[in-house]
C-alpha cells in the first residue's frame, strides 16, 4: 500500500470556506470570537508579564498572529498567540544573553536592547518555520517523544510557578537568568520580604477565578478575576492598607497600544547569541500548534494539514517580526478549547477574534493599568496545573524504564540548566533512545518442516544445519550495521554451517553502511569456503543492491525476489540452490 503523499502548501487556504458562507455560521463565529478575545486579553497580558515584556507585547501577537495563523493554516479551530512555553522561553533567553552580553547597558538602552534580542528572535522565528513547511519538517516530529514533552512541560510549569510567586508575594525579582533551583532557593530565602496588600490581592483574584471557573464555566474568568484583583488593589490604595502595590503601569508606559512598524533586518553581530534560543522557541511552537489543531481536528472530524498550519505560524511570525516588541505566536490550547465549545464553526471565528481583541484593547487601555502585577500572577498560577497531563506522566513511567527516564532526565534538565537547552537534551535523548531500539534489528532463524512450510526455530535450540536461514526485520540502516555483522560471525563460528540464507522479505530500506555490511558478511563467508544467498528481495533493495553492486558482488544467482502471494517460495528456491552448491563442492 503506497502512503498518500502530503499536500503542497497552499497561498489561500481559506478561499474555499468562503465559498457558500452564510449568515447563521457569521453568527456563531462571532459568537465564539467575542468569547475567545474577552479570555484573551487578559491571558496575553499576562504572558507579556511572564515574557518580562509590556503588556502590548502579547496582545500584538494574539491580534496579528491569530489572524495570519489562521488565514493560512489548515485548523478552522486554532487559535494562536502567546503561549506559556513560549514567553518563559523568550524570557529566560533574553535574560541570560542580557546578563552575559550587556550587563553594564541600563534605563532606556536596557530597554532598547531588549527589544532588538526579541526582534530577532521573531524573525529567525518566521523563517525557520516557513522553511520546515516547505521541507516537510513535520515528518521529524515523531522523533520527538511524548515523555520528552511531558518533561519538558512539567519543568515549565514549575518555573512558571517560581517565577509568578515573587509576583504573587511581592518579592523582589532577581537579576539575570538564573537556572530555575536557583530563583526557587532565592525566594525561599526572600520570604519574609513578601508585601501583605499584594499577597491579598492575588489571592483573591485567585479565589474568584476557581469559583468562576467551577459553576461558570462559559463565562469569561480571567476577566471578572483580574476586575476583583483591580477593584480590592484601589481599596487599598485609597484607604492606605499596607505598602503600594505593583501594577501594569509600574511595569511599563504604554500610552496607547499603536503597534510601530520596523523593518526587521537580521543582526549578524548577535545572531550567534540567540539562534540556539530562536531554534527551539520555533520547534517548541511547531509542536504545540502541530498538537492542538490534531487534537481538536480529531474531535471535530477535520482532518488537518500539519506543513499548512506550520507555515501559517511562520507567516504570523514573519508577519510579528515587522511590529515593535511582539512576542512570537505559538498555539493556544485554552483559548482553542473555548472556540471549540463555542461551536466556531469556520476559520473566521479565529480571525474575528483577533479583530474583536483590538478593538476592546484599544477602547479599553485605560482601565489596563490598573491591573496589579500579583493578579496577572494569580492567573498564571492557576494554569500550572493544566500544562502537565498527569495521567500520561503516570502511563509514560508504567509502559517502559526508557520512557521515565527521558521523562526525568529532561526534566531535571530544565530545573538546572536553561530551558532551551534542556529542550534540546530532550530532544536528543528521545532521539538517541529510538536509534538504540531500532539498531538492534528483529533476527529469527527459519526452517522449513516435513509439510514444506517455513517455521521460525526456538533460539535456545540447539541446531547443527548445513544451511540455515536466518530472517531478518526492520530498518536496515547505519546503526544496525554492526549488530548484522556481529550476529553473523557468531552463526560462521558452527563448522556445521555450510551456506547461509539471508531472508529479507520484511525489508524494505536500506542505506549504504548496511550494504557494506553484507558485503563484510559474504566475503567472510566466501574466506570460509561457505556459501551466501540472500531470498525475499523487495524491489526496492533490489535498486539499493543493483546500485550499490551487491548483484555483481554477491552473483545474480545468489539472488531471489520475493513473492507476495507466496512470500515463502523465494526462501524455498534459495535453499534449493544452497544444496546444489553444497553438492558441488562435494
Amino acid at each position: 500500500m503506497r502512503m498518500p503523499r502530503p499536500r503542497a502548501i497552499s497561498f489561500t487556504p481559506f478561499w474555499s470556506e468562503l465559498q457558500g458562507y452564510g449568515l447563521s455560521a457569521l453568527r456563531q463565529d462571532a459568537l465564539a470570537a467575542l468569547s475567545v478575545a474577552l479570555l484573551t486579553i487578559p491571558q496575553s497580558i499576562a504572558y507579556s508579564l511572564l515574557a518580562g515584556l509590556p503588556p502590548t507585547a502579547g496582545l500584538y501577537s494574539a491580534i496579528f498572529g491569530t489572524i495570519f495563523t489562521s488565514a493560512l493554516g489548515s485548523s478552522r479551530h486554532l487559535i494562536s498567540g502567546s503561549s506559556t512555553g513560549v514567553a518563559i522561553l523568550i524570557q529566560t533567553s533574553i535574560a541570560d544573553v542580557l546578563y552575559n552580553s550587556f550587563e553594564t547597558v541600563t534605563g532606556p538602552a536596557r530597554e532598547a536592547v531588549v527589544i532588538h534580542l526579541l526582534t530577532q528572535i521573531v524573525i529567525i522565528m518566521g523563517i525557520i518555520q516557513i522553511a520546515a513547511a516547505f521541507f516537510n519538517v513535520s515528518k521529524l516530529l515523531q522523533f520527538v517523544s511524548r515523555p520528552v514533552m511531558l518533561g519538558y512541560f512539567a519543568g515549565i510549569t514549575i518555573a512558571i510557578a517560581v517565577a509568578q510567586f515573587f509576583y504573587f508575594f511581592g518579592v523582589p525579582l532577581p537579576t539575570g537568568g538564573e537556572p530555575i533551583f536557583y530563583k526557587a532557593s532565592y525566594f525561599c530565602s526572600h520570604l519574609l520580604e513578601t508585601n501583605p496588600a499584594s499577597l491579598a490581592v492575588g489571592l483573591v483574584t485567585l479565589a474568584v477565578l476557581l469559583v468562576f471557573r467551577r459553576k461558570l464555566k462559559n463565562w469569561p474568568d480571567a476577566l471578572f478575576a483580574l476586575m476583583a484583583g483591580i477593584l480590592l488593589s484601589d481599596l487599598f490604595y485609597l484607604w492606605k492598607i499596607g505598602p503600594k502595590i505593583a501594577t501594569l503601569a509600574d511595569f511599563s508606559q504604554v500610552a496607547q497600544p499603536i503597534p510601530e512598524l520596523t523593518f526587521p533586518w537580521i543582526d549578524f553581530k548577535i545572531i550567534n547569541r540567540i539562534f540556539p534560543s530562536a531554534v527551539a522557541i520555533a520547534f517548541l511552537a511547531i509542536l504545540e500548534v502541530f498538537s492542538i489543531s490534531r487534537t481538536f481536528g480529531a474531535k471535530s472530524g477535520q482532518s488537518v494539514q500539519a506543513n499548512q498550519d506550520i507555515f501559517g505560524l511562520g507567516v504570523g511570525n514573519t508577519i510579528l517580526s515587522f511590529l515593535v516588541g511582539a512576542l512570537p505566536c505559538s498555539g493556544s490550547a485554552t483559548r482553542t478549547a473555548l472556540n471549540f465549545r463555542m461551536n466556531g464553526q469556520t476559520r473566521l471565528a479565529p480571525i474575528l477574534s483577533g479583530v474583536f481583541t483590538a478593538v476592546i484593547v484599544y477602547f479599553c487601555w485605560p482601565l489596563v493599568s490598573h491591573i496589579p502585577l500579583a493578579a496577572l500572577a494569580a492567573l498564571l498560577i492557576a494554569t500550572v496545573p493544566t500544562l502537565t497531563n498527569f495521567q500520561e506522566v503516570k502511563l509514560s513511567f508504567r509502559a517502559t524504564r526508557e520512557d521515565a527516564w527521558v521523562f526525568l532526565v529532561t526534566f531535571f534538565s530544565c530545573l538546572i540548566f536553561s530551558l532551551d537547552v534542556a529542550f534540546f537534551i530532550g530532544i536528543a535523548i528521545s532521539i538517541a533512545t529510538y536509534l538504540k531500539k531500532s539498531s538492534e534489528p528483529h533476527l529469527v532463524e527459519y526452517a522449513f518442516n516435513s509439510k514444506g512450510r517455513l517455521v521460525i526455530i526456538n533460539a535456545k535450540e540447539e541446531t547443527h544445519r548445513k544451511v540455515r536461514i536466518i530472517g531478518i526485520g526492520g530498518e536496515l540502516y547505519f546503526a544496525a550495521a554492526d549488530f548484522f555483522e556481529n550476529a553473523m560471525s557468531s552463526l560462521l563460528e558452527d563448522p556445521n554451517v555450510e551456506a547461509i540464507i539471508l531472508r529479507l522479505n520484511n525489508v524494505h530500506h536500506m542505506d549504504a553502511s548496511m550494504c557494506l555490511a553484507i558485503i563484510h558478511v559474504q566475503e567472510t563467508i566466501r574466506y570460509k569456503n561457505r556459501h551466501f544467498i540472500i531470498s525475499g528481495l523487495t524491489e526496492e533493495v533490489w535498486h539499493v543492491f543493483h546500485r550499490a553492486g551487491l548483484v555483481k558482488q554477491i552473483g545474480l544467482d545468489n539472488l531471489y525476489f520475493t513473492d507476495e502471494s507466496n512470500p515463502q517460495f523465494s526462501t524455498w528456491k534459495a535453499c534449493l540452490r544452497a544444496q546444489e552448491l553444497i553438492h558441488k563442492k562435494l
